[in-house]
């Protein structure tokens, strides 16, 4: 009993060691780096589709959706909805 309770622990341990080599080695890879330069693109064209030219930066739940499809800022919104332009 004892024996099929340390194999099962060295086979956990074992899946451990080698998922961290795996996560690990990908950090280092051209494929690695493929991804984090990605995942910093997104990240960055998210935050650039969130700031206003005018009013800076906006949050995602306030933006006004056009029915082009474009996300317009709510102060420009509501600017260009009652006519006033600054």
């Amino acid at each position: 009993m004892n024996a099929i309770l340390v194999e099962s622990v060295f086979f956990i341990v074992l899946v451990a060691v080698v998922g961290a080599f795996v996560l690990t080695a990908l950090g280092y890879t051209p494929f690695g780096t493929r991804v984090k330069q990605t995942v910093n693109r997104r990240r960055i064209e998210r935050q650039a589709d969130l700031t206003c030219p005018v009013h800076g930066l906006q949050r995602e739940h306030e933006l006004v959706r056009l029915t082009s499809g474009e996300p317009l800022c709510p102060h420009c919104y509501r600017e260009a909805l009652n006519g006033h332009v600054d």
